[in-house]
């Protein structure tokens, strides 16, 4: 299974830097990516920040998730993600400051739903870092500099 965190997704649906190679990975790979819990907020505040016509990009997730086929919803145990979230923050948090919660939140989700794959643009945040150390193949590959931080 694939998962996405908001920024990638973000950059399918709202133009920016990411978007032609968001895109051109969804042709190449056609995944089936799942929507939580978690990634509705912040889809609602990126959607809102970054687009100019963020009600046409809004309905158009919804109708994707609605659909099903590009998007689903897709259940998950808050609680259990929760847990194991707060788990990687207290082991990590000390080493990576500048990790935030939703951001840990994304990778546990991304191991508690059975993941292989991260798909993220979230270069600053450590986020893609974390999810490369719970051994999901992180894509766009790792920079030299996120592999710096590995170690």
């Amino acid at each position: 299974m694939i998962y996405a965190d908001s920024s990638f997704i973000c950059s399918c649906y709202v133009a920016d830097v990411h978007s032609e190679k968001a895109r051109a990975y969804l042709v190449k790979n056609e995944p089936r990516l799942p929507l939580v819990f978690l990634h509705w907020p912040e889809l609602a505040k990126a959607v809102s920040a970054a687009s100019p016509d963020a009600s046409r990009d809004w309905e158009a997730i919804c109708n994707d998730v609605q659909a099903g086929q590009k998007l689903y919803a897709a259940a998950l145990d808050a609680e259990r993600t929760g847990k194991r979230a707060a788990g990687l923050m207290r082991n990590f948090y000390s080493r990576w400051k500048k990790l935030r919660s939703l951001d840990v939140m994304h990778v546990a989700a991304a191991v508690e739903s059975g993941g292989k794959a991260f798909l993220s643009f979230d270069s600053g945040s450590y986020q893609r870092v974390l999810a490369a150390t719970q051994k999901l193949d992180v894509w766009p590959p790792l920079s030299d500099e996120e592999k710096l931080r590995l170690k």
